[in-house]
């Protein structure tokens, strides 16, 4: 996806430009670099013919490269919302799954879009535009990029669609059918969609709570439900995890024990300080 984004900024002709690479669309870094560059290209015209870049100052200032770049800006900044959307200590699967759901049909609405030479989608895109219309060969171009983008996701994510099927009774069992639960789980389904409470409880508690609730009454579905809801769906836990030992075990503490420290430094259970107080017996000096 870097590499394709980027020949649509620079296009096959060479030039200085194209020593570049632009970085993976996924990568957090990206964006914000590419929209400040953005942000402060007025300047950067003023650098390149301080150090007589003529050639490449005219490649930057041209129209085509501006609306090329504009556009790319605004791709990035979706594919950055959607990565922060997935991370969280609360995200389970299933709202992972919904996000690349949403996002991957919000990329055939910008097709459709594109495709009738509207760029309402794109703000920094829309914006450089003005009143002008998109050129037949760069619309040609973001419609194939959007084409790969999805074609990438598809890869990434095969049986999408399989999955939000099976998963259906885990969000909401009162509005499935016997038929699409499993064989062995199908009489504690009936049990659980009958059950007036459970139903009410549906309403007012998050998924994982109410699965818990139930696991007693109900193991076998209850069982299911709390094996998908328990998945990782990111790293981001682990990249936390790692950031915290980082800044706990430094150079000065190399041959500290960590275990004790990292599990209350990640632990989401706030300690109860003067519980632990009343319990220790003051030791008072004569």
């Amino acid at each position: 996806m870097g590499a394709h984004a980027h020949t649509l900024v620079v296009g096959d002709s060479g030039g200085p430009s194209q020593q570049h690479r632009w970085k993976d669309p996924a990568s957090s870094k990206s964006p914000s670099c590419l929209v400040n560059w953005y942000l402060v290209r007025a300047p950067s015209y003023l650098i390149l013919s301080c150090c007589q870049e003529r050639d490449r100052k005219e490649t930057i200032k041209s129209g085509g490269f501006q609306i090329t770049l504009a556009y790319l800006v605004d791709i990035f900044e979706a594919l950055n919302a959607v990565n922060l959307k997935l991370q969280g200590k609360s995200i389970d699967i299933i709202t992972h799954h919904d996000t690349i759901r949403a996002f991957m049909a919000k990329l055939n609405l910008w097709k459709c879009r594109v495709q009738e030479g509207n760029a309402a989608s794109f703000r920094n895109l829309d914006s450089a535009l003005a009143d002008s219309n998109l050129v037949s060969d760069l619309k040609q171009q973001i419609i194939t990029h959007l084409s790969d983008l999805k074609a990438e996701f598809i890869r990434y994510f095969p049986d999408i669609d399989d999955k939000r099927e099976a998963w259906k009774f885990i969000r909401n069992p009162f509005q499935c059918e016997v038929a699409d639960i499993a064989d062995e789980v199908q009489e504690e389904f009936l049990e659980l969609k009958f059950n007036s409470t459970a139903k009410e409880d549906f309403k007012d508690m998050d998924l994982e709570t109410i699965w818990v609730k139930y696991l007693p009454v109900y193991p076998l579905i209850s069982h299911q439900a709390l094996r998908i809801l328990t998945m990782f769906g990111s790293t981001y836990l682990c990249e936390t995890a790692f950031s915290t030992l980082v800044a706990i075990k430094t150079k000065y503490r190399n041959r500290l024990n960590v275990e004790g420290d990292l599990r209350c430094a990640l632990s989401s259970i706030r300690p109860r300080i003067q519980d632990l107080v009343v319990k220790k017996q003051c030791q008072i000096s004569y």
